[in-house]
């Protein structure tokens, strides 16, 4: 059974469907579900269809007259290297597998055909499309929202918030911190929802030396040019300061908060304040340092249930006033840490309800696993906001969890696919839910596509594209992958937290890896990778976390209780 969302999708899409031998019942489901159904009864007259039509969804048999379905697959990457194929075939041979995943094929599909697993196939053929079109849709959304100010010209607002956002450092993007031998994992995910261009509200996480890490959030009062003007001087100087107590290998908190406090209030006009939260972890001495200067109070919830608030113990920084106390508190209970600015409990919820999201966040944050579970929680809640959102979420977990599958494959394509259909028999056997098992899958496949060209056959996105572009990249696949010698890692495990039942996956390759801290957003590091793997990975994920040399990285789902 088709779940709205899908069937709603799959309702907006053409579909080729070339078959020399046309199943008529197959043929009618088809056409129930797709917009628009094209047959055609070789490759040749497939090729023409795809040609004269505007098709979404390329489905092929393998063995055609006049042009089998590797030669059509051919011709139409000649032209389209984004459209989904899904291939049908009656055999599995490697040497053929190879070609068809080389040409770009995104599913498969042994015969006898089961409307259950051709279903499947297109849920997971279709995700990079549907990802594509909505970061497509984001793009147009932006550059309207670019061109519609009335106050400022658009391109210097543009300019500005570039400014902003490059000021803006974190070390530990997509980075986990272990401690404790390993036993215990902490990460941190930021969430930063600017309601205009200009910013009041800015961030940085930075860490100082490895596990000793200073999260910080400011506030400006104040809209507009002002306040962004304050948000770009107050997190360019702390990362200055920083990036100087780093150098010199003597980082001081209360020097540095004085040394922050000393220069801003010089900057501040008179009536101009600074509401902020400093807050430095030693994620290994577990201890917790913090300066709040009139912000919300930072939720904590304890291991054994309990919800803390740390407040305030600052007032706001204003020109003519000093002050910088900091409380220190012993973490060793702590499983989760939420640090944010008044724009997210201040967000009136939606008429019909009345109040503030003040009212709802504590219950919300004990129930969210992560970041985009709490920020979803809130925007279903909250009126439309009317002040920046930010906040950071920060998680404990203990790895003492249960172990479901292990697998080493060798340095080739075919073994890569070989283990993602043992993984996914795996999860299948579980009894989980079909649409849960294919996001999954296809974000894992994402993960193991990733360590397979760049970490086993070390293939930069810049060798990629200039391969792709001379028509080379099959036969360079082929001949590094003859000598790679490099083995991929998978281990899949299942564990409970907050109540909630996750499964979490871990690839590892044998390569070099790369500073996963330097990806930004949805865009990777563009001189290794091209991003789209991770794009898909992170969007169908919960979580997605690498260790330090860049080479392991673990992607982590709950389970929703309704699948079972």
């Amino acid at each position: 059974m088709l779940d709205m969302d899908f069937s709603e999708i799959t309702g907006n899409l053409t579909l080729l469907y070339v078959e020399d031998e046309e199943p008529v019942r197959l043929t009618a489901k088809l056409r129930k579900i797709f917009k628009n159904v094209i047959v055609a009864d070789n490759g040749l007259s497939g090729l023409t269809m795809f040609n004269e039509n505007q098709i979404d969804l390329v489905m092929t048999d393998y063995l055609m007259p006049e042009a089998n379905g590797i030669e059509l697959v051919k011709h139409i990457r000649a032209k389209d290297s984004r459209v989904p194929i899904i291939m049908i075939t009656g055999y599995v041979d490697t040497d053929f597998l190879i070609q068809a995943i080389n040409l770009g094929v995104n599913q498969f599909i042994t015969k006898p055909i089961l409307l259950k697993n051709l279903m499947n196939a297109v849920r997971i053929a279709i995700q990079g499309f549907v990802l594509d079109n909505l970061a497509e849709k984001s793009r147009r959304q932006e550059l309207q929202l670019l061109r519609y100010k009335e106050k400022y010209h658009s391109t210097q607002q543009e300019l500005a918030f570039l400014k902003e956002l490059k000021i803006i450092r974190n070390d530990l993007n997509h980075i986990k911190l272990e401690t404790n031998a390993g036993k215990t994992i902490w990460h941190a995910e930021i969430c930063y929802v600017p309601l205009d261009i200009l910013s009041g509200d800015s961030y940085s996480i930075r860490e100082i030396e490895s596990g000793k890490v200073i999260f910080f959030i400011s506030d400006a009062m104040g809209k507009g040019l002002s306040a962004s003007v304050t948000s770009i001087l107050t997190t360019s100087f702390v990362n200055h300061l920083i990036d100087e107590a780093i150098g010199r290998g003597d980082f001081d908190f209360r020097r540095f908060l004085k040394s922050y406090t000393g220069f801003i209030k010089k900057e501040l006009l008179a009536e101009e304040i600074i509401c902020a939260a400093f807050v430095y972890i030693d994620f290994h001495a577990e201890r917790l340092d913090a300066a709040i200067f009139s912000m919300p109070p930072i939720l904590v919830l304890k291991s054994d249930g309990e919800l803390r608030k740390i407040k305030s113990n600052n007032l706001p920084i204003m020109k003519y006033i000093d002050s910088a106390a900091i409380d220190s508190y012993d973490m060793s209970g702590f499983g989760k840490i939420l640090i944010y600015s008044d724009g997210l409990n201040e967000s009136p919820l939606e008429l019909s309800e009345g109040g503030l999201y003040h009212d709802r966040i504590e219950e919300d944050f004990r129930r969210a696993s992560f970041k985009n579970a709490l920020y979803q929680s809130f925007t279903r809640q909250a009126a439309t906001p009317e002040d920046d959102v930010t906040f950071i979420f920060i998680q404990r977990l203990e790895t003492d969890w249960q172990p479901l599958m292990k697998l080493t494959t060798g340095g080739s394509l075919a073994e890569v696919n070989a283990a993602t259909v043992d993984l996914q028999n795996m999860l299948e056997g579980m009894g989980l839910d079909d649409g849960f098992i294919a996001n999954f899958i296809s974000s894992l496949t994402e993960l193991l596509v990733n360590a397979y060209e760049h970490g086993v056959l070390g293939v930069g996105s810049e060798l990629k594209q200039a391969l792709a572009s001379k028509g080379a990249y099959d036969d360079y696949l082929i001949q590094r992958q003859a000598h790679a010698g490099k083995a991929i890692s998978v281990f899949l495990s299942k564990f409970t937290k907050d109540g909630k039942q996750l499964i979490a996956a871990a690839v590892k390759d044998g390569g070099d890896g790369f500073n996963a801290a330097k990806i930004s957003g949805l865009n990777s590091d563009e001189s290794r990778f091209t991003g789209r793997g991770i794009k898909i990975a992170k969007t169908l994920s919960d979580c997605l976390l690498y260790n330090r040399q860049g080479n392991e990285v673990m992607m982590i789902k709950e389970i929703p209780d309704k699948i079972f």
